[in-house]
């Protein structure tokens, strides 16, 4: 131990981090608008509530691709 500071390099978080942001924004906007045009934010019409679910899915596939990319340097992140 010669007493220096243990730092750890932020590395990807940053990137993760923003990119969770805008995803959860927008699905904060899809569960308010369900609320305003379908009356709630669960169940509905059949279609709708598949739609939704569906598109969910699809931003968290979207966040979960674009973290692994930028994890492995194929896209840059913040850097």
């Amino acid at each position: 131990m010669d007493g220096a500071p243990y730092k750890v390099p932020a590395g990807a978080l940053a990137f993760s981090v923003f990119v969770f942001l805008i995803v959860a924004v927008i699905c904060f906007v899809v569960i308010v608008a369900r609320r305003v045009f379908i009356g709630g934010e669960l169940g509905g019409p059949d279609v709708s509530k598949y739609w939704t679910g569906f598109f969910l899915f699809f931003l968290w596939f979207v966040y979960i691709l674009l973290s692994t990319l930028q994890a492995y340097g194929i896209i840059s992140g913040f850097n």
